[in-house]
């Protein structure tokens, strides 16, 4: 396993980006784009891949993973076809440009639980075949923002989308904040863990004693080991099931500014790996 980072332009273009992270001792970044995104243009590196693929060959950092964090299953059909075409398009780029994973949401359909499982049968097997020819791993986030945020819908997911391609994108914060033993999980999903975002959370019990869950504030976000996860055995998890890729920090502790928050947290977590 190697250290690396979440951005979508926070330090600069890609190449001030890059140069931060070789600088700094990071091994890898993961970009977040989309369809508007000037850091990373999809449309143009399309067109042209040259000048992208020369910058990353350069480097000493890699590109773990390239994502867009949309809603392929939007209600409207008009925003479905753009964020369909668009995570296409994300798979054909990461093939030009050699990155083996492609992150983002599977999305969200007003309804049941059923109903969004019928609506990514509908859509996402067209997605995973282009993932599956191309050779690119699919990694979904398990974030409230869509629906794959807890694991008993991933195995609805996975029943109706069974490819190996597709799988997670584990992040931690997200399942605290729901009282979900986030070791257990990934021990659990360990074979469907494509990549992760590194980040903690941590439950604010007064808040909660005075307030409940229903009201605002009493989770928040925070570096790797400044909340209550166990990294220990969280990598122990990943270890155990043959992980060996990016831990790559999601950076929203509201405590910190982006470059002091990676750099503590890329210092907490070289504890556990060489």
């Amino acid at each position: 396993m190697f250290i690396g980072f979440l951005t979508g332009g926070q330090l600069g273009d890609l190449k001030k980006t890059l140069e931060w992270a070789e600088e700094k001792g990071f091994k890898a970044i993961s970009i977040s784009t989309g369809p508007s995104n000037e850091f990373f243009n999809v449309n143009a590196i399309i067109s042209d891949p040259k000048e992208t693929k020369e910058l990353l060959k350069n480097s000493k950092v890699i590109v773990s993973a390239i994502g867009f964090y949309g809603n392929p299953i939007h209600k409207e059909e008009s925003t479905r076809k753009v964020h369909q075409k668009f995570f296409l398009d994300l798979i054909e780029v990461a093939y030009r440009l050699e990155i083996p994973v492609v992150t983002g949401w599977v999305g969200l359909y007003p309804g049941s639980v059923e109903d969004n499982i019928k609506e990514i049968k509908n859509v996402w097997p067209e997605i995973i075949k282009k993932a599956e020819d191309r050779n690119i791993k699919i990694a979904i986030e398990n974030c409230p923002g869509n629906i794959a945020y807890r694991p008993d819908i991933w195995e609805k997911m996975f029943e109706v989308i069974p490819s190996k391609n597709f799988g997670l994108e584990f992040d931690p914060s997200h399942l605290i904040c729901q009282m979900i033993d986030a070791v257990s999980v990934a021990d659990e999903f360990g074979d469907r863990i494509h990549h992760t975002h590194v980040k903690d959370a941590q439950v604010l019990w007064e808040k909660v004693s005075r307030n409940g869950i229903r009201s605002e504030g009493w989770c928040p976000h925070r570096l790797p080991g400044y909340g209550d996860l166990n990294w220990a055995d969280f990598i122990t998890v990943l270890k155990k099931h043959g992980y060996n890729y990016a831990l790559s920090i999601e950076h929203e502790d509201p405590y910190f500014k982006y470059e002091e928050g990676l750099l503590l947290a890329k210092k907490f977590l070289e504890q556990f790996v060489v």
